[in-house]
């Protein structure tokens, strides 16, 4: 389904008025002051560079998760272990555990006998403890920098993993869009805070209205995968003024929990002609294989 050319889908991007939402959960204070990382960023200057590192080094600042000071957005001791390799699917990014094959095709039993619509996905890591509090921290307590580190580590995940099994640089990454209550609650979209940072390294184009949002959804928290699916159906649109046909389209969100939010917005994308859509995620609920 396509989004009309007059269909209040907003920006998808800001809200009118942006700031934090009224409330939601409580934010670990030491996730209110990671700044960007220093490690120069592709095209950048030296000047540039060491102008970075040298107000990195006037204004330290506390790891996200454990508090320490230090200067990087998240210290090396937790992202060690954030971004520590971990066999998952190669095409949901659900952890494999015993039931890992040999090489880069390994899926699980259920990507096996019921492909989703999307090819692949990256991921970071799980969405649990600790690391859960950087989503948290970016979603609920508008601690934007924190979208430029997971962009950036999404990134090098990327580059990685092209060099490990070939998979392409997309054409174009697109975030999830939010419905505009949603949208005017929070005063931006976390995944498209995500995408920016991720497409500039990758040196690809970014569209933060490539999907629209058409129709408000009720939270998904609390319903089961059939209920997902089916509170999800004609949610999402192709955006006015967009095509997508024979494009490998990189989706951006910030949360993978059952898939059917990214399920349902991959499909949208491949009825309209894509030829491969790859999940970027920051961090994805773990479940068994």
């Amino acid at each position: 389904m396509r989004a009309p050319a007059g269909a209040a889908t907003g920006s998808q991007v800001y809200a009118p008025t942006a700031g934090p939402a009224a409330d939601g959960p409580d934010v670990p204070h030491a996730a209110v002051a990671p700044v960007p990382c220093p490690q120069a960023r592709p095209g950048e200057s030296a000047l540039r560079h060491h102008a970075r590192r040298l107000l990195r080094t006037l204004l330290p600042a506390a790891c996200a998760l454990c508090g320490t000071v230090q200067d990087e957005t998240v210290c090396a001791g937790c992202a060690l272990e954030l971004l520590a390799p971990l066999p998952r699917c190669r095409c949901c990014a659900r952890p494999l555990g015993r039931s890992a094959g040999p090489g880069a095709a390994s899926l699980c039993a259920q990507c096996r006998y019921e492909p989703p619509p999307f090819d692949d996905a990256l991921v970071l890591g799980d969405y649990a403890r600790p690391q859960d509090g950087l989503v948290l921290a970016l979603k609920f307590g508008g601690v934007l920098p924190l979208a430029d580190w997971l962009g950036g580590e999404l990134a090098r995940r990327w580059q990685a993993e092209s060099g490990r099994s070939g998979l392409a640089l997309p054409d174009v990454l697109a975030p999830i869009p939010l419905s505009a209550q949603r949208l005017a609650e929070r005063g931006f979209n976390q995944s498209w805070e995500i995408a920016r940072p991720l497409a500039r390294r990758l040196g690809v184009r970014a569209a933060p209205t490539l999907l629209a949002r058409l129709r408000d959804t009720p939270a998904q928290a609390t319903l089961d995968l059939p209920a997902r699916q089916a509170n999800l159906q004609d949610a999402f649109g192709l955006g006015a003024s967009h095509d997508v046909a024979g494009q490998h389209v990189g989706l951006v969100d910030d949360v993978m929990t059952s898939g059917a939010t990214l399920g349902e917005a991959a499909r949208v994308l491949k009825a309209n002609g894509a030829a491969r859509v790859t999940l970027v995620v920051a961090l994805r609920t773990p479940g068994p294989a």
